[in-house]
């Protein structure tokens, strides 16, 4: 017994001995890396100590001689601007005058990034003419901001900031004017272009969709943005006239969809389901094509489209002469839109290139200011100066100054159409708005939704092509000659 009680407590004296060991181990451990940390503090200086790294003076007023220098002129700088003309229009896509009239709106909207800044020192910030002229070089050529902050003299943060600016200040003082929808005037307008291009009375454009690929779109929602093109993409829905003019744009759509599915959310077919677009074409219909009567306008559209009423789509097998005219007709007429799309991602390559952009609210900001500026481009091509409201039909018949509206607020108060109001017929008068109103939508998408009516059209196009197709081929030719004529003239 004796012995086993002494074994215990030489066990229990060992393992005392061995805990002091490793205690005492830890201790010296501890020490080392305590002493080894002051002797490294010591080495090292506080940072807060050190000299700062010297800061970026950057040059706004040189960066303004440049720019008068080499785009805009000045009396101070003989022979200048180094670049005008044809030179001026290939780095920034807009005329010298067009871009002179950005400044001078951009000054009169009183927005406060675009004011003239001095800091402390007295030193001036960046002027408004490097403010505007860096944004719309990064939407022409399609790069980052940072890629002109050494011409213009800007930090990085400032190019980003000016390219945000710039795309709130243009959807703020433009959007009213070159992203508007249809008035009645302007309806009139398109279907007299139409007419006199196409040979065919009542088009209203054709309608397309185009995708825009989103490189950093966030990995979440990545699954529902990829959709045929293997890379998550943006859609893009617009209707755009023969001089390539956007009257439809609706972006945000997820790449996934389809042009049909795009379209049963789009806001162009609520409107036509509504009545909206009833009103606006009031004063075109009823119209004829050949001997057949029509009271709704029609877009061209490819074979995806459903058979809608307002829809003319090609033959998926044209056999017959008709069949076969019709879809070289349609098909050669609906490149309108792909070549307003083309025109868009050309000039503005910001659109054609991966977006880097993160947010869907600053990418839709950017697609709606490039779409401003390419219906800007048209405007001043069409109308052949700037300052002027777009008509569409001003290049093919001759305008009377009566028939242009002044301003916009006498276009307001003509006040909406009485027509296509069928809440006002028999057994309605005694209805809620609510309930008349979905009458009425029902009523509009029945009609929408009439194949028979889509087959009326598309038989009575046929056979007006047909009938005319001698008379047709010689107008054609002859635009074709005074167009060539006046790019002649233009050169």
């Amino acid at each position: 017994m004796n012995s086993i009680e002494e074994e215990q407590e030489e066990e229990d004296r060992i393992l005392e001995a061995v805990v002091k060991t490793v205690v005492a181990q830890n201790q010296l451990v501890i020490s080392y890396l305590k002493q080894k940390q002051e002797t490294e503090k010591k080495k090292k200086p506080d940072h807060r100590l050190l000299p700062r790294g010297q800061k970026t003076k950057w040059k706004h007023l040189e960066a303004l001689h440049c720019i008068k220098r080499d785009y805009l002129g000045s009396t101070s700088i003989p022979d200048s601007p180094l670049f005008r003309g044809a030179a001026f229009v290939m780095m920034f896509r807009l005329s010298k005058a067009r871009v002179e009239l950005l400044f001078q709106d951009i000054m009169a909207a009183d927005i406060p990034f675009y004011k003239d800044k001095t800091d402390a020192a007295g030193r001036k910030g960046a002027s408004l003419e490097a403010k505007v002229l860096l944004p719309l070089k990064t939407l022409a050529y399609g790069v980052a901001p940072h890629a002109f902050t050494d011409y213009f003299q800007m930090s990085v943060s400032l190019a980003r900031k000016c390219c945000m600016e710039f795309d709130a200040a243009i959807m703020k003082i433009y959007q009213e004017e070159f992203l508007r929808l249809p008035t009645k005037e302007d309806m009139k307008s398109i279907v007299d272009l139409h007419r006199e291009q196409h040979g065919v009375d009542g088009m209203f454009g054709s309608i397309d969709c185009m995708h825009t690929r989103w490189k950093n779109c966030p990995k979440g929602w990545a699954g529902q943005y990829s959709g045929k093109e293997g890379d998550p993409t943006i859609v893009l829905e617009a209707i755009a006239d023969y001089h390539l003019w956007f009257w439809h744009g609706s972006y945000g759509y997820a790449g996934t969809l389809n042009d049909l599915n795009v379209l049963n959310l789009s806001p162009f077919l609520d409107a036509l389901t509504s009545g909206k677009f009833a009103e606006v074409e009031a004063d075109v219909v009823p119209y004829k094509i050949g001997d057949e009567k029509f009271n709704k306008l029609f877009v061209l559209a490819d074979g995806i489209y459903p058979d809608y009423s307002r829809f003319v789509k090609s033959m998926k097998e044209p056999v017959t002469e008709e069949e076969k005219l019709m879809t070289l007709w349609q098909e050669s007429k609906r490149k309108d839109v792909e070549r307003a799309f083309g025109i868009l991602q050309i000039k503005w390559q910001w659109i054609a290139r991966p977006i880097l952009l993160l947010e869907l609210g600053d990418i839709s900001k950017r697609v709606g200011t490039c779409m401003i500026l390419h219906n800007m481009c048209v405007c001043d091509r069409v109308m052949g100066e700037v300052g002027v409201r777009y008509r569409p039909s001003a290049a093919v018949i001759d305008v009377q100054e009566d028939d242009i509206p002044q301003s916009q607020e006498a276009l307001d108060k003509q006040g909406p159409s009485t027509r296509y109001k069928g809440s006002s017929g028999v057994g309605l008068s005694n209805m809620s708005a609510r309930e008349q109103q979905l009458i009425t939508n029902r009523q509009a998408w029945r009609e929408l939704n009439n194949g028979e009516e889509c087959q009326r059209l598309h038989d009575a196009i046929m056979k007006y092509l047909l009938t005319n197709k001698k008379e047709l081929a010689a107008k054609a030719k002859e635009l074709k000659k005074k167009r060539k004529r006046s790019n002649n003239d233009l050169e």
